[in-house]
């Protein structure tokens, strides 16, 4: 990955030693993995994002990790019973995902690194480089949740939600949230070949061409941005997969 992807390379790995130290943790504490937490049981922690009632739409309301980040396109934990959502839901997904206020500074966060680090130099610093970054770290964002939450699932009856595993072998549980970014679920709950996120994702860090700088617009930077978007999702899911292990771990110490 070239220098457009260092200032995520934290996001992406992160997560992923998140299995063996939970893992760690549970089997030395109570020598079992915790256990799932389905949503009718869970109750809601001030300031954990820990409520999960529905809202009728088939999301889970008030759903944030870390009581930040969004996570409204998360479902606790796979059942027989399966229900598919409207297209309506999945542009309402794709909007939590994309204009939640969290993801306003998370927008600037990412801005300011890559300012700092001074990429883009084309864009130039102070206030006009930094606004320059922040357009165009919003829009990835929004194309790229429309076209992988919204667009291409209406388009294709695609799932685009997480399906939590919940409990199980850590390995098994990594396994499977990684591999969502390539095998995802039909509307009518089927596994099939996950081309709303693939397809999305590229489709977006091609759009990027036309509101990057000049030395932006090349092949390299287009697949940099794609493999940098997948990974970004595919992290992501291995947070949402642990993240009421977390919670759980973490109320468990304060009280």
């Amino acid at each position: 990955m070239g220098l457009k992807s260092d200032a995520h390379l934290c996001v992406l790995l992160l997560p992923l030693g998140l299995p063996l130290g939970l893992w760690g943790q549970a089997t030395t504490s109570q020598g079992a993995q915790p256990p799932a937490i389905a949503p009718s049981t869970q109750q809601a922690q001030p300031g954990t994002g820990g409520q999960t009632a529905s809202d009728g739409s088939g999301i889970e309301t008030g759903k944030r990790i870390l009581g930040v980040l969004p996570n409204y396109k998360t479902v606790e934990k796979m059942t027989a019973g399966y229900q598919p959502i409207s297209t309506r839901t999945k542009f309402i997904i794709a909007s939590k995902d994309s204009f939640d206020w969290p993801e306003f500074l998370l927008a600037g966060a990412m801005s300011g690194l890559t300012q700092m680090s001074g990429q883009d130099p084309e864009w130039g610093q102070g206030v006009k480089g930094f606004a320059a970054r922040y357009g165009a770290s919003i829009g990835d964002q929004a194309i790229s949740n429309y076209l992988t939450e919204a667009i291409l699932p209406s388009v294709l009856h695609h799932d685009p939600r997480y399906f939590r595993l919940g409990q199980g072998n850590p390995v098994h549980r990594l396994a499977h949230a990684l591999s969502w970014v390539i095998i995802g679920k039909t509307d009518s709950n089927h596994n099939t070949l996950n081309v709303s996120e693939l397809l999305g994702s590229g489709a977006s860090a091609a759009i990027g061409w036309w509101y990057y700088p000049a030395q932006e617009r090349n092949a390299s930077s287009v697949a940099d941005r794609f493999i940098t978007q997948v990974g970004i999702d595919a992290a992501s899911s291995v947070l949402k997969e642990y993240w009421p292990d977390i919670r759980q771990l973490l109320f468990k110490k304060r009280h």
